[in-house]
């Protein structure tokens, strides 16, 4: 395999590579030669398959290969690589991640321009996770105005609840979330959504970043 050092000098050791990528770093050659020597190569224990379409070139000792951090991967296959976002975590997994509940879920939702469909289960690692089709397209422009609406969504809210609403202001203080982004991005989520945040004292706080950053 002629073209093999290419291949190995821009794979990280115990980092993911996807098939995506190989297939960009070979232009030239078919999908039926990239699967035959990938296999020839995960044969030989140079590379090793960590679950289709992922690869990995292994860490090895005289006892045992390494394994690659089920995080990274899923971070970068669905939410974010190379400094490009294109998802973002949901479900109890978010409130847990902005501090608004304390149970880790036993299913992460993600929500990714990777998915079209309306809803799928897959498996990475020891990991279950659920994917979802993004109301709009993600990036890392939007990230935070879609983050802080899907949590909106989630969790009921009030302003006899102060500390929910305390978390909510700091997300929206942290990320520079503003009214304007929020009135562009309320369209793709249902009504209840824009009713929360009118109804509450989010609105003032929107508001206020709009007006003094």
């Amino acid at each position: 395999m002629g073209e093999k050092p290419k291949l190995f000098d821009l794979i990280k050791v115990n980092e993911p590579i996807f098939i995506e990528d190989i297939i960009k770093m070979y232009p030239t050659r078919s999908r039926q030669w990239i699967d035959h020597e990938l296999s020839e190569l995960t044969a030989s224990g140079q590379l090793v398959r960590y679950a289709t379409g992922i690869y990995y070139r292994p860490r090895k000792n005289r006892e045992s290969i390494s394994e690659l951090d089920v995080s990274k991967v899923i971070r970068e296959k669905y939410i974010e690589r190379d400094g490009k976002v294109f998802g973002y975590v949901s479900g109890d997994k978010l409130l847990k991640v902005l501090g608004l509940i304390n149970c880790e879920p036993d299913v992460m939702i993600i929500v990714t321009n990777k998915e079209k469909s309306r809803g799928r289960k897959v498996r990475l690692g020891d990991k279950e996770i659920y994917l979802i089709k993004p109301p709009t397209e993600i990036s890392a422009v939007n990230v935070a105005v879609l983050r802080f609406l899907e949590a909106v969504r989630l969790i009921n809210i009030s302003d006899r609840n102060k500390w929910t609403i305390n978390r909510l202001e700091d997300y929206i203080r942290k990320y520079n979330v503003t009214f304007s982004a929020v009135h562009q991005y309320c369209i793709y989520f249902p009504d209840s959504v824009s009713k929360k945040i009118l109804g509450t004292s989010l609105i003032q706080a929107l508001i206020s970043k709009e007006r003094y950053g």
